[in-house]
């Protein structure tokens, strides 16, 4: 069973994220839980607050969820002394303090604000993220210096040299000569990314990896889906009513089609590659465990993808290799017990005629 601490809930506070979720977390004393320092611990939603009557300052549980994510269990309450109090749902956000919505049948409460500096800062960060546009360096901090310096405010600003150039880092803290030149070589990297890539990475709500690949697969280009109706969106295998609705929803709102405009007019490529029937890797099917030195675990799966293999998320007999990376896990063992090949990086991207 994982380890539990138990520790004082000195407060919950609300992140707000990239769709407008007000996420809340506990802010802990500090406590250590399987070797690691914890003060902060997710709550998951205000439902969950509710249902298990977890108030400030009460002696609470914390564990780490699969040994990674810290969080609450619930309170200990034969230690409450009366002092504690009950959290209440905002009615604002806390961050632009526009009234906050609960869509129905959702345990989410949100911010409607498409301009909230909340939604801004973690849509920029989740757009700049590996796995989405995979722009090396650009985390939180930078994101943070660019948007009060007031060079960009939203994702197209990045890819627009007369709102964001080498010269303009400069200026700001913590950039050198080198990094500046990084950033930038980096954001144009980033450039030529799939379909797939570039919605996901814009994040419409309940869109993640594996419907942007659907989506992008069934219609090829932005146009095309931004065109598509709730019926057309859902009619792609693997995609329900809910998400067709928010795929839909996203390509109604103006400044989103404005957006995806000047995202194509500053050279973002809008449209997926067909997978390639007798490319290299042709019948194939790999598995990826770890973390690999260069290829995000999505440009890996796309590189595949495209050299005319399948990607699946366990092993069998029927698995051509396991692309093996740093910090693999149980998928390995399970190779070596089928004595399924085992490749790096390197060996994937020679199968598909690249150098590494």
């Amino acid at each position: 069973a994982p380890e539990v601490a138990v520790t004082k809930l000195l407060d919950i506070q609300i992140n707000v994220g990239r769709t407008g979720s007000l996420n809340p977390f506990a802010v802990l004393e500090p406590v250590e839980v399987t070797g690691v320092t914890v003060s902060n611990a997710t709550l998951h939603n205000f439902d969950l607050i509710e249902a298990k009557d977890i108030r400030v300052g009460d002696w609470v549980e914390v564990t780490r969820a699969g040994e990674v994510i810290p969080q609450v269990l619930g309170p200990v309450r034969e230690r409450r002394t009366g002092s504690e109090t009950k959290f209440e749902v905002p009615a604002r956000c806390p961050v632009c303090h526009s009234k906050v919505e609960r869509p129905q049948d959702e345990v989410m409460v949100y911010c409607p604000n498409v301009s909230c500096p909340g939604r801004v800062l973690e849509g920029i960060v989740h757009f700049a993220s590996r796995g989405a546009m995979d722009i090396r360096g650009l985390g939180y901090e930078r994101v943070r210096a660019l948007l009060d310096a007031g060079y960009i405010d939203n994702v197209a600003d990045l890819y627009d040299r007369d709102k964001l150039n080498q010269q303009q880092l400069l200026a700001l803290d913590g950039f050198a000569e080198k990094s500046a030149g990084q950033l930038i070589a980096a954001i144009e990297a980033s450039k030529p990314r799939p379909l797939s890539t570039v919605l996901f990475a814009l994040g419409p709500r309940h869109v993640g990896f594996q419907v942007a690949r659907l989506l992008a697969r069934q219609f090829t280009t932005m146009d095309r889906l931004a065109e598509a109706s709730v019926d057309e969106i859902s009619a792609a295998h693997g995609v329900g009513p809910i998400i067709a609705e928010a795929v839909a929803g996203f390509f109604r709102e103006p400044r989103n089609r404005q957006l995806i405009a000047r995202l194509a007019a500053l050279g973002v490529n809008l449209t997926e590659p067909h997978a390639t029937a007798g490319g290299p890797l042709a019948g194939q099917t790999y598995v990826i465990t770890g973390t690999l030195p260069t290829l995000s675990r999505a440009q890996a799966q796309q590189a595949i993808e495209e050299g005319g293999g399948r990607v699946v998320a366990s092993v069998s007999q029927t698995t051509t290799a396991v692309v093996v990376g740093s910090d693999p896990g149980g998928k390995l063992d399970r190779a070596r017990e089928l004595g399924v090949a085992l490749i790096d990086e390197a060996e994937l991207l020679r199968r598909l005629g690249r150098r590494p």
